[in-house]
């Protein structure tokens, strides 16, 4: 994928002001791990899109990385939604601290609420991905999650 381009279509509708965008990254893709994960989140972050969703690979039966289970080292749920729990390049642990992070992401950044609170809040951070890992850490040692 070409990232500056993506970066400069996602540009041009946010200057229109008439479309709400919704940009999504999904983790347990194939070779991708927690630090790249995270580049990944800080590059789609700065975008600014309205709505910024964190998913989680669904491995339908049939589909090519059903097909690629075991190449892959690919674990997932055995019943709907089908996600991913591991795979050779993202262990069962990562995957647990990127929902902490999807979590914080639906919490602070898609309500809202604190906008201008996470803009000036991020600055103190080497990143927004480790802001929101820093956040969903909080969570749960307060057992603030659920």
């Amino acid at each position: 994928m070409n990232l500056e381009k993506v970066r400069d279509k996602v540009a041009r509708i946010h200057e229109k002001g008439n479309v709400h965008q919704h940009l999504d990254l999904i983790a347990g893709l194939p070779y991708e791990n927690y630090d790249s994960f995270a580049h990944s989140f800080n590059e789609v972050y700065a975008m600014e899109p309205d709505q910024f969703q964190l998913g989680f690979l669904k491995v339908l039966h049939g589909s090519v990385m059903h097909e690629k289970m075991k190449e892959y080292e690919l674990l997932c749920q055995n019943r709907p939604p089908y996600e991913v729990l591991s795979t050779k390049w993202l262990p069962y642990s990562d995957v647990i601290r990127l929902k902490k992070v999807e979590e914080m992401v639906e919490v602070y950044y898609n309500s809202f609420q604190f906008s201008h609170t996470m803009r000036l809040l991020v600055e103190l951070f080497p990143s927004a991905f480790s802001m929101y890992e820093k956040m969903g850490n909080y969570y749960e040692k307060k057992g603030l999650f659920g």
